[in-house]
């Protein structure tokens, strides 16, 4: 018997320590990444006067830069690709956590599936997991079933298969990140022949799931709390403008929210030229999507005096 429990105190000091070895790849994960834009958030190196916000269609058919040269406010683009408004909703109440809070906010909309389910449009989990060893992105994973309670006392419940891949990451062509953080696209997806669509949109609320809905009010209360003057951004598609979805939301909105709708008369949007594919402008009609944003912000830059004197 004693012979047992020593066998047993030995092998669990034994796990101990091995066990605590992996942490080296925990405290690493961060450094190689390439896309430290959640890093800076929690470090509190996101203090803008405008933020973008958004899935693919705010990375994509939003250039921040232009925005900052143009209104000359400090602008950055935290849209992440396939990201949904759960995520949107979490990144928002980081940056006021841990940031003074932006004075403008764009949130890109997906007219698709903002609020309704969809496979491609996820929280974005991936991009926590390099940032486990700081306590905010670890308690986020508790809280919402991504780890469980003994992450807190061992290590390798917080170990993902990405945490053990030590190569520095690099960025691929698609998603190369410019300096303000957009990611606009200068090249056409191939295979995929363009038809503008004039078919009528419908809209099931019916199908609406309350996690999203939740996060759009949250999303919206965290903008008022906070003094942050939103606006929703309804971003071409190679198709007509879904109405039925721009209804919705309108519904959603609280009074002081603001959209901006992109010029639904101008003939580029009808022109496969300027677009990726059926949902994503190219950079050459991001750049004119984002004068019309700059266009309906002047007043509101003029009028609240944001202008960076830098």
């Amino acid at each position: 018997m004693k012979l047992f429990l020593t066998k047993i105190l030995v092998f669990s000091i034994t796990f101990f320590i091995i066990e605590k070895l992996f942490y080296i790849f925990i405290y690493i994960s961060p450094s190689l990444e390439i896309d430290k834009r959640l890093e800076h958030v929690i470090n509190g190196d996101m203090n803008k006067d405008l933020i973008v916000l958004g899935s693919s269609r705010g990375a994509r058919n939003i250039i921040a830069s232009q925005i900052e040269d143009s209104l000359n406010i400090e602008s950055y683009n935290l849209s992440y690709p396939g990201s949904n408004i759960v995520f949107h909703e979490f990144l928002l109440r980081s940056l006021v956590t841990y940031n003074t809070p932006p004075k403008i906010v764009l949130l890109a909309l997906d007219d698709s599936s903002e609020l309704l389910p969809s496979e491609s449009l996820t929280f974005r989990f991936d991009r926590l997991y390099p940032l486990a060893k700081y306590d905010y992105i670890h308690q986020e994973m508790i809280e919402r079933g991504e780890r469980n309670l003994l992450s807190n006392f061992f290590i390798l419940s917080n170990i993902n298969i990405r945490n053990l891949d030590i190569r520095k990451k690099r960025f691929s062509k698609l998603d190369t990140i410019m300096s303000k953080g957009s990611m606009p696209i200068s090249f056409q997806r191939e295979n995929r022949d363009f038809i503008f669509q004039k078919s009528t949109h419908t809209y099931d609320v019916d199908a609406e799931l309350s996690e999203k809905l939740n996060a759009f009010m949250s999303f919206q209360q965290l903008c008022i709390s906070n003094g942050i003057q939103l606006f929703l951004l309804y971003s071409p598609n190679f198709r007509e403008h879904n109405k039925a979805f721009e209804n919705r939301i309108s519904e959603l909105s609280f009074p002081s929210v603001s959209s901006i709708m992109y010029d639904t008369s101008n003939a580029v949007y009808k022109n496969s030229d300027y677009f990726y594919d059926e949902g994503h402008l190219k950079k050459n009609g991001a750049i004119i999507f984002t004068n019309e944003i700059i266009s309906h912000l002047k007043d509101v830059v003029r009028t609240n005096h944001i202008i960076n004197e830098q």
